[in-house]
């Protein structure tokens, strides 16, 4: 064996785990959902019976499936641009104040409900939430405004899932975004600042392109995390009520599969949401890529 055959079998070693690992945890379970969507299974008897398309047909045209995915819709259009923006603007902030004997105390505060899991987060705000004792009807109360049934109001009830999902997952972009500003040379912004460039315009002809490539990621891994991330706190605040004003198709996933055993129909939403991730992501990397600075 020569010296190329062996960096040849030694290259496929070293692949060998990340692909075998890809294999097991990505393509296999697709491949499952594809044959279960088309498999009427029965976990009692652990028996399977060819459905065909019954799967597809009771999923796509039923009422539930409808409303899954306009509140997915909806979650994704209020929770991407608040994890993408709202991120940035305290990752500019935080930079003013890098250095200072505050600094470690805001980062800590910002990041620390990263660290919980979302089904806690969700039982972390319930009795903040609770609409007959909550912290936050009581300060509405103190303040002579009406009280809010908050989570348990079919109007409101998507928008407070939000605003904890955001609560819980803004502290990662936050360090990203923070990550990414700092290695911005320092003479660059005080350039701009001396020829006269204001705030908004610093950062939109500096901080923002030459951040491009980690404001990349962070939108193309959002827009995919958004999907799924607040099942925990969907199933703690509201059990995806409530008339499933708050379902959202992972949820629904879920709740076909692990609650009512349906496995070919969970099976069904599960490529429903894998093909929406993947046509996504693809249009973030034909059209938004584009526009990225690689250094």
């Amino acid at each position: 064996m020569d010296a190329a055959d062996r960096r040849a079998l030694s290259t496929a070693g070293l692949v060998a785990p990340a692909v075998l690992a890809v294999a097991a945890f990505l393509y296999l379970p697709i491949a499952a959902s594809g044959l279960l969507a088309v498999l009427d299974y029965h976990p009692a008897t652990q028996t399977f019976r060819f459905a065909g398309l019954a799967n597809i047909a009771a999923v796509l045209g039923g009422d539930a499936f409808g409303r899954a995915a306009w509140n997915t819709l909806v979650y994704c259009l209020v929770l991407v641009p608040a994890q993408v923006l709202v991120p940035l603007a305290l990752a500019l902030g935080l930079r003013e104040i890098a250095g200072s004997r505050t600094a470690p105390v805001y980062y800590a505060c910002l990041f620390a409900p990263t660290l919980v899991s979302f089904s806690v987060a969700g039982a972390v705000w319930l009795p903040l939430l609770n609409p007959i004792n909550g912290v936050l009807n009581e300060m509405l109360t103190a303040l002579g405004l009406p009280p809010s049934r908050w989570h348990t109001d079919a109007r409101a009830a998507l928008w407070v899932v939000s605003l904890v999902a955001f609560w819980k997952t803004f502290g990662l972009n936050l360090v990203l975004w923070y990550a990414a500003l700092m290695t911005i040379p320092k003479e660059q912004i005080e350039a701009a600042r001396i020829d006269g460039a204001g705030f908004f315009r610093r950062v939109r002809d500096i901080d923002i392109p030459l951040a491009s490539p980690t404001a990349f990621f962070i939108l193309v891994t959002t827009v995919f995390t958004t999907l799924d991330d607040i099942v925990g706190i969907i199933d703690v605040l509201t059990g995806g009520g409530p008339f499933e004003r708050t379902t959202n198709l992972p949820y629904l996933l879920w709740q076909r599969g692990l609650v009512f055993f349906q496995f070919g129909q969970a099976s069904v939403i599960a490529l429903v949401t894998i093909a929406i991730v993947a046509i996504l992501t693809w249009v973030q990397f034909r059209f938004v890529e584009r526009r990225v600075t690689y250094a």
